[in-house]
């Protein structure tokens, strides 16, 4: 196991029975639902003594993001539960407006009519909600268990680690500033700047027919695996000669499925990567190629590595379409450890399966 002593890295309670919970996205009636089924209280709290973990992105695109970091707040200032940092509270935290953070972000005016109704959070409350989140790590483990957002990556650890700065706020920027700099020596940092100055425009218009952009490319690529906090929020990327549109931009990088590489015997359980509880069936082409295996199975060569979240944050979609959530393709899981059950928010569960 990593020190403890890095402040990004926190254990968790060695003997405890814990329900590791996905992607929230601000979908706070479906959190209560999953709770009931988990069998825990208004305050978090189990009568055997379970405890929950939070993969991290509670907020962003559903109607009641205050509503669950709230309630996360107190659970864990109670002892009930344990949260980590995931890209759409990193994007909070260094003041980074993303698709999806109206709900916090006045000026993300575009959100109003794609998102909401949703709840606002306070402006007399956003600061100190801030350095409560701050003082979330990145990592939680015990010897037997592993979370992290999108991607364990030992390299990326290490750097953290080693880094020796103490707030990840200003960890996040002083990795940043090394990318740029780097990035500027580079033979894509021209293309770059030609591209996004040439279709400043065009690479937020859906309607555009983009070509492939290597300067655009190569800089999403070279960032995803430089700044190890955002490697380990956001997962690293390869290159695609598809370009697609998701989340306000073109994209010319895709996911890359990081746990086929994965040979370490400790479990790892992620949130991130939107898997559907359906197969393939409707899930974007950019993303088909992440999960051969089906939706309840562990990932990679050994096996080790679970996958929690299954596309809760699609579901404003679907209220834009009244579709009912009872008839839902998008939900919120948690996965009981050590007896390796997935629970749905619907009450359905079934075991987490591995073919060994």
């Amino acid at each position: 196991m990593y020190s403890d002593s890095c402040s990004f890295i926190r254990p968790l309670p060695a003997s405890t029975a814990l329900d590791v919970i996905g992607d929230v996205h601000g979908e706070w009636e479906a959190l209560q639902q999953l709770l009931h089924f988990l069998g825990y209280d208004e305050n978090g709290r189990h009568k055997h003594g379970r405890k929950l973990v939070f993969v991290g992105d509670l907020c962003d695109r559903g109607p009641d993001s205050p509503a669950v970091l709230d309630w996360v707040i107190q659970a864990v200032a109670a002892e009930n539960a344990f949260t980590i940092i995931g890209n759409h509270e990193l994007n909070l935290l260094i003041d980074d407006p993303k698709d999806g953070s109206g709900w916090y972000f006045d000026n993300r005016l575009q959100d109003e009519t794609r998102f909401a109704p949703w709840q606002h959070y306070p402006k007399d409350k956003r600061r100190q909600l801030q350095e409560t989140m701050a003082q979330w790590p990145l990592i939680l483990q015990r010897d037997d268990l592993r979370i992290v957002h999108a991607a364990w990556l030992p390299e990326s650890i290490d750097k953290l680690i080693h880094c020796g700065e103490k707030s990840l706020i200003k960890q996040y920027h002083y990795w940043e500033n090394r990318f740029f700099d780097d990035f500027r020596q580079t033979e894509w940092y021209e293309s770059y700047i030609q591209e996004t100055q040439q279709l400043k425009t065009e690479l937020e218009d859906e309607n555009y027919t983009m070509p492939f952009q290597p300067g655009v490319a190569h800089y999403d690529l070279l960032r995803s695996c430089h700044n190890p906090i955002r490697a380990l929020t956001s997962g690293i990327q390869a290159l695609t000669q598809q370009p697609f549109y998701i989340n306000g931009r073109w994209r010319f990088t895709v996911r890359k499925p990081w746990w086929q590489q994965y040979t370490d015997p400790v479990a790892v359980i992620i949130g991130h990567y939107w898997r559907s509880w359906y197969g393939t069936a409707g899930v974007a082409e950019h993303r088909k190629d992440l999960f051969p295996e089906p939706p309840t199975h562990w990932l990679g060569k050994q096996q080790q590595v679970f996958c929690v979240d299954f596309s809760i944050g699609a579901r404003w979609r679907e209220r834009k379409n009244a579709i009912l959530p009872a008839d839902s393709r998008m939900h919120l899981a948690a996965l009981r450890w050590p007896e390796n059950l997935i629970m749905l928010n619907s009450g359905k569960y079934c075991p987490a399966q591995r073919n060994r």
